[in-house]
C-alpha cells in the first residue's frame, strides 16, 4: 500500500535501491545474540569469524546496513538503534544514550540484579563534518523528553503472539517516531523482525518501509499491518 512497503530480503542488497534522501527516520533494533544467528548467519555477505563474536558480528553488521542506509536519509534526520553500538568513523552526529526502563522485574530464573532496562542509541546522519561539529538536527523535531522512557516490556502471551523474541512494544516505539518525524514522513526498519516499527509509524501517522530477511517474520508483519489504519 501507499502507508507502508516491506521488502523481504538483505537489507544490504535491497537500501541501495532505494531512492535517496527518501528516509526522514530510523528506528530499528539490529540483530545480535539468538535473532543473529537465526537470521543473518546464512548471507554470505560477512565474513562470520571464529569463536562467540555474536555482537562484534552484528556490530560489524549494523555498520555494513547503514553504510547503505544512510543516503537513503535526509540530512541532519534521527536515527533511534536498540543496544550499544561503535558508530566511529560514520557520517553521525555524537550520539546519547537513551534508556528503556522496561516497568517490570527481570523474568524468573536469572541472575542476582537482573537487567530491567535496556539502552536505545540515539544519533543524527550529518554527512558533512561543518554540520557534525554545528551538532546540526540535535533536536528533537516535536517534543523534548529525558533520556529515560518507562514502558512496560511485552508479556509472554504478547511475544508468543508475535512470534517474535525480541519485539519491542509499540508503545515505546511511537514515542520515539513521534519524537523525531511528522505526520506523513518516512519512518525506515531494516532490522524489521515481526513490524512492530512499521504499526507505530502508522499510528502516527507516518508511512513506513520496512526489510527483513526472514520470510516468515514478512508474512506475519504484512499480516499484521494489513488492519491497521494511518491516522
Amino acid at each position: 500500500t501507499e502507508d507502508f512497503i516491506i521488502y523481504c530480503g538483505d537489507s544490504r542488497e535491497i537500501l541501495p535501491q532505494l531512492p535517496k534522501k527518501s528516509i526522514d527516520l530510523i528506528v530499528t533494533d539490529p540483530p545480535y545474540g539468538s535473532s543473529w544467528h537465526g537470521s543473518y548467519r546464512k548471507h554470505n555477505l560477512l565474513p562470520i569469524f571464529a569463536g562467540d563474536n555474536s555482537l562484534d558480528e552484528a556490530c560489524s553488521l549494523l555498520r555494513e546496513v547503514l553504510v547503505v542506509a544512510l543516503p537513503t536519509m535526509k540530512w541532519h534526520r534521527h536515527l533511534y538503534l536498540f543496544n550499544r553500538w561503535d558508530l566511529s568513523g560514520l557520517p553521525l552526529t555524537g550520539s546519547v544514550e537513551l534508556v528503556w526502563d522496561k516497568a517490570a522485574p527481570p523474568g524468573p530464573g536469572g541472575t542476582p540484579w537482573g537487567a530491567s532496562h535496556e539502552f536505545i542509541t540515539f544519533t543524527t546522519y550529518s554527512p558533512t563534518k561543518v554540520g557534525r561539529d554545528r551538532g546540526d538536527g540535535r533536536l528533537a523535531a516535536r517534543l523534548r523528553r529525558g533520556s529515560v522512557l518507562r514502558v512496560r516490556r511485552l508479556t509472554g502471551m504478547e511475544i508468543n503472539r508475535s512470534k517474535h523474541l525480541t519485539e519491542k512494544p509499540v508503545r515505546l516505539l511511537r514515542q520515539l517516531i513521534e519524537s523525531s518525524s511528522l505526520f506523513d514522513e518516512v519512518v525506515l526498519d531494516p532490522f524489521m523482525g515481526s513490524g512492530s516499527t512499521l504499526e507505530a509509524a502508522l499510528l502516527e501517522g507516518r508511512r513506513a518501509v520496512g526489510i527483513e530477511v526472514d520470510k516468515s517474520f514478512c508474512e506475519i508483519a504484512a499480516n499484521r499491518l494489513r488492519f491497521v489504519k494511518r491516522t
